[in-house]
């Protein structure tokens, strides 16, 4: 009896579109709204319901996220988010409430991923 065996990134939900070498982007059912991840370990996770066109400006803009991360600008947890703009600047912390994001200094808030926020300023600029 013959079988076929599954592709291995289709087991493990690899978009093979988006995905580079270092880089995996993971489909996925992402709640509230939300496109894409980029993750600490270098992974994206993509929702699965977008098209190709939205799938690739989303893994576009995670891939700044990743780079902010590894030039040691942006970091993040499940409870806040640390913003270094260059090596002069202070780092600043802000803390994750549900899909908010709240400067802890000024108490303002913004839903995660809007434009007001350095790191994703840059990240729409650059991709």
């Amino acid at each position: 009896m013959a079988f076929k065996l599954k592709d291995f990134s289709a087991l493990v939900g690899i978009d093979k579109e988006t995905s580079s070498y270092g880089t995996p982007v993971f489909k996925k059912n992402l709640e509230g709204g939300v496109m894409a991840e980029a993750n600490n370990d270098g992974t994206i996770f993509v929702d699965q319901s977008l098209s190709k066109k939205e799938k690739e400006d989303a893994v576009a803009h995670e891939k700044v996220h990743l780079e902010q991360m590894a030039q040691g600008k942006l970091q993040y947890d499940n409870n806040t988010v640390t913003w270094k703009k260059d090596t002069r600047s202070p780092a600043r912390v802000y803390k994750r409430m549900g899909n908010h994001i709240v400067n802890i200094k000024t108490g303002k808030s913004a839903s995660e991923g809007h434009k007001d926020f350095e790191w994703e300023e840059e990240a729409y600029k650059n991709s």
